[in-house]
């Protein structure tokens, strides 16, 4: 009792200040643009005396035409070098005036880590509209619809943290895992599982070990994750392994065929007592099958689910809702990236995220623009255009081309609302034809209908091998389909993608590029990899969806997962 007594002191203290950083936002947007110039200036006076400012000249600059005239567009390759130099001999003053108090690690093009610097005030932000501002969001549309407070409760935390550390000392690791360990010693009172499993010193078969905590807990109220993929793919490993885990939980133990040593096994033991009554309860929910929402079924107090699951993760926030039903609400938190957290969501259910004016600097190249070297700033974009996005952040990166193309879709006063549409390094390009990400959701989108199913995950491949190039393009149904229509299926798509890039389509009509090759691949082919790369050492919490098979092993392992080729 008393621990469900601390359970709701924090999360009302944690609501109280998420009503804090949304009212901040709002503060901020209305005066979007006055606060946007105000923060770089700051930014540009606080790092004159940096090596990088006197490169560029931060003493002369005294507007937003002043920096755009005297700093160049940048990408992580022109901080490399200092940033070796920050790592390797902890030198200061280089990129940033700012401290730098943890790397963001990140994975390069050639497999070599990124070390992305990360300052306090960028932790701040991630802390300040993260649970906190979810809670807040949650809670205000649950006393919308009924009238009363959220329900409080632990929630089933599915994000993990494996800190390491520069020979100097700085913390690294993914950004995220930063944000937890700052409040490590509350967490045992607002999640599960243990700290032994969200702080792992070992590998261990991890979505077994999160289930066997989670279900144990008959009254969690949420879930949480930084991906809609890793709570995906937890119900998925829950619907094929539920017969062990029943068992494990009777008996009070970890089925041998599990992966933990001996040690960590003895350890989690001591916490995971046997439960013979939940067991048979939860049997009894398994045996009923997964048709209907489980969720529920399981944890009838669940109220939300929080993760990022609107872009290149929509498909699969689709088939979380089947897993949840209809009265489980959903909170995409944030856009983010290693460089800063830029957006957050303003409540639940909405897709579309409001810049933060004070957590960067940010400027926007029209993605249909041939001059690349004109850009617009916050006050300036138009409602239903792409823009790709140039950020100068808190931690010492300026003009910093992050890749992203984002779509505004609205103003929050005068912040915009944006929807990431697509990553510029993931475009598919043989013959300058220029395919995105947009244009595949399209139509893989309309494939969707013609199935009459999800396809739940796809790649692409540039096949400049073939004379002419052509496309190869992998498709994940969530059921099996009919192989004897793969070539209607073929067509669909090469048509609907001609339509939604007609530069596609007169290449196809011309010869310039060969017609596409269709391959579906195996179910949860995407889980699969997701799988192999957490075991190579990447964080869960940095795995995005795999769009362009752009490295000979992504390549390799795709193509070698395919049930028929057209």
């Amino acid at each position: 009792m008393f621990e469900k007594q601390i359970t709701h002191y924090i999360t009302n203290v944690l609501i109280k200040r998420g009503d804090k950083a949304l009212a901040k936002l709002r503060a901020d947007a209305e005066n979007a643009v006055a606060v946007s110039e105000e923060l770089l200036m700051k930014i540009v006076k606080d790092n004159k005396d940096t090596e990088y400012g006197k490169k560029y000249h931060f003493d002369e600059i005294n507007s937003i035409d002043d920096y755009k005239r005297l700093v160049p567009f940048s990408t992580y390759d022109d901080y490399a070098p200092y940033i070796e130099r920050m790592v390797d001999n902890n030198e200061t003053n280089l990129i940033s005036a700012y401290p730098t108090v943890h790397y963001a690690v990140s994975s390069g093009s050639v497999g070599v880590p990124k070390h992305i610097p990360v300052s306090q005030a960028t932790i701040n932000t991630y802390n300040t509209f993260g649970i906190s501002r979810v809670l807040s969001s949650v809670n205000t549309y649950y006393m919308q619809k009924y009238g009363r407070p959220l329900p409080t409760g632990k929630g089933l935390n599915l994000m993990e943290v494996r800190i390491q550390h520069t020979p100097n000392g700085v913390p690294k690791g993914a950004i995220s895992g930063a944000t937890i360990n700052d409040g490590r010693k509350l967490l045992k009172y607002i999640f599960t599982p243990s700290d032994k499993i969200i702080f792992p010193k070992e590998q261990m078969d991890m979505k077994y070990m999160k289930l066997r905590y989670a279900l144990m807990e008959k009254d969690l109220v949420f879930i949480t994750s930084a991906f809609m993929t890793a709570v995906v793919d937890l119900m998925n490993y829950m619907r094929d392994n539920w017969e062990v885990l029943c068992n494990d939980i009777e008996n009070g133990t970890i089925d041998e065929n599990i992966l933990v040593s001996d040690e960590m096994r003895a350890e989690i033991l001591t916490e995971l007592k046997p439960n013979k009554a939940r067991a048979e309860e939860l049997r009894k929910i398994f045996e009923e099958g997964f048709d209907t929402p489980i969720i529920p079924r399981i944890w009838p107090k669940m109220t939300w689910i929080a993760a990022v699951g609107t872009g290149g993760f929509a498909s699969y926030t689709e088939k979380m809702r089947g897993f949840a039903g209809d009265k489980i609400y959903f909170e995409f938190m944030v856009y983010a990236a290693s460089e800063s957290l830029m957006a957050a969501a303003t409540g639940a259910e909405q897709t579309s995220f409001a810049l933060l004016p004070n957590a960067c600097f940010y400027e926007f190249i029209p993605a249909d623009s041939e001059d690349e070297e004109t850009t617009y700033n916050i006050g300036e974009l138009e409602i239903g255009k792409n823009y790709e996005v140039v950020i100068t952040n808190l931690s010492g990166f300026y003009r910093y081309k992050i890749k992203d193309v984002v779509k505004v879709c609205g103003f929050y006063h005068q912040t915009p609302l944006v929807e990431f549409v697509y990553r510029k390094n993931q475009m598919i390009s043989i013959a300058g034809e220029k395919s995105n990400d947009e244009c595949f959701k399209y139509a893989i989108g309309e494939l969707s209908k013609e199935l009459g199913q999800t396809v739940l995950d796809y790649a692409v491949y540039a096949d400049v091998e073939s004379n002419p190039g052509r496309y190869v393009i992998l498709i994940e149904p969530v059921r099996e389909i009919d192989m004897s229509k793969l070539n209607e299926y073929r067509d669909l798509l090469e048509e609907k993608l001609s339509f939604a890039n007609p530069s596609y389509g007169s290449k196809i009509k011309e010869g310039i590029l060969a017609p596409m090759v269709l391959h579906v691949s195996q179910i949860e082919t995407h889980a699969a990899y997701r799988d192999l790369m957490i075991m190579k050492g990447t964080s869960e919490n940095q795995i995005k969806p795999v769009r362009a098979l752009d490295t000979p092993f992504k390549e390799g392992f795709f193509l070698t997962m395919v049930e028929e080729e057209i």
